[in-house]
């Protein structure tokens, strides 16, 4: 064993020990894990032992600043207030269709760019990434220039960090291992925080989380990224997500002040719906159903928990006031035909037209 490796060791003995690192050994730590861990172990070990002491903002703000240093960076020509990501840690107890991702072309459709982080499915029928690519849009075939290209001229762009950046490749392919393919189902600080750091330069945001217990340490996280103004949402019943079937928990974290907030369906003019009128009905009914809400054919709970999502976001950018304003700017931006304008504008760049079409067809959406 080499230097290196012993020191490694040595910090995940510390963690072992229930001791904490700080941001600059976590940094180190995940660096070379990323870099040097060709089979996994040190990365299982230690996401394992810090998910067992409980992860601290130092240590996701290492982990992020690891990713920082290795991965490529996305620079669009679009001033830094116009930029936002839907994202989360996803890991939703109770499985959905996409939510932030549709409700990401409502709110590129209300004049931001969406810099929209896309993962595959892991627990989930449909990840980010694979609505994407039902249309064509290959994540792994972008690069930063071509991103920053579409943002610019589209208003949004998924974004797979490690599929553009060599150093980060390995990230990737542990990461798959561990969770994928050895099935080792964990929340872990790679849940936590791998959206937490865009690639691209961005001040506002939500960020969603499976569990409410850490919604205080993510707000100290995005303070420590130098977020301006950020939601870290939880609903109720184990849903990274804004919540139709009860509360939803927010933290705001607006620059250095943090405030807990509590919304319900009522604040965004919905009824509170039953909790299986939420559940995902697997991969190509996601799909059909995302279609048919992006072209407002669908009434109902999902199309309700998009719209909410929607809502937050574009209270976050200072678009609208408050939860019921941002709900009805969202829904007048489907009822208009604007989100699904977006999204054939995407298809039209970077997709297959082709295959949108035979799922508008599937969709039963006559284009």
């Amino acid at each position: 064993m080499n230097s290196r490796e012993d020191y490694s060791l040595g910090l995940i003995r510390k963690v072992i020990n229930r001791n904490n690192l700080s941001s600059k050994e976590a940094e180190t730590l995940f660096s070379d894990i990323f870099l040097n861990d060709k089979k996994g172990y040190f990365f299982t070990s230690l996401i394992t032992a810090l998910h067992t002491k409980g992860e601290t903002a130092d240590e996701l703000f290492g982990f992020c600043n690891s990713t920082k240093k290795l991965g490529e960076k996305i620079t669009p020509n679009i001033p830094i207030q116009n930029i936002t990501d839907l994202s989360g840690t996803g890991g939703s107890l109770i499985k959905t269709i996409n939510i932030s991702t549709a409700a990401s072309f409502i709110v590129s459709s209300a004049g931001y760019s969406v810099a929209k982080q896309a993962g595959y499915a892991v627990t989930s029928p449909t990840g980010s990434g694979d609505i994407f690519q039902a249309f064509g849009i290959n994540t792994f075939a972008l690069n930063p220039s071509i991103i920053s290209n579409t943002l610019e001229k589209v208003g949004i762009c998924p974004i797979f960090l490690s599929a553009i950046s060599p150093k980060l490749k390995n990230r990737s392919l542990i990461a798959k291992k561990v969770f994928v393919e050895n099935d080792l189902r964990i929340p872990s600080l790679f849940h936590l925080a791998a959206f937490a750091y865009s690639p691209t330069p961005l001040k506002k945001r939500i960020y969603g989380c499976f569990s409410e217990r850490y919604l205080d340490t993510l707000a100290e996280l995005f303070q420590k990224l130098g977020n301006e103004k950020t939601y870290i949402i939880h609903g109720v019943g184990g849903i990274p997500e804004v919540s139709v079937i009860g509360k939803t928990i927010v933290i705001e974290q607006n620059n250095n002040k943090m405030i807990r907030k509590e919304y319900s369906p009522e604040d965004f003019g919905m009824p509170s719906y039953p909790v299986d009128s939420i559940r995902t009905g697997g991969k190509e009914q996601n799909i059909i159903e995302f279609l048919r809400i992006i072209h407002n054919l669908e009434k109902g709970a999902k199309k309700d928990m998009i719209i909410a999502n929607a809502a937050l976001s574009l209270q976050v950018m200072g678009k609208v006031n408050n939860p019921l304003d941002g709900a009805r700017l969202a829904l007048e931006i489907l009822q208009e035909g604007l989100a699904a304008n977006k999204l054939k504008s995407l298809i039209t760049s970077l997709g297959d037209l082709d295959l949108y079409h035979n799922w508008l067809l599937k969709a039963g959406i006559s284009k």
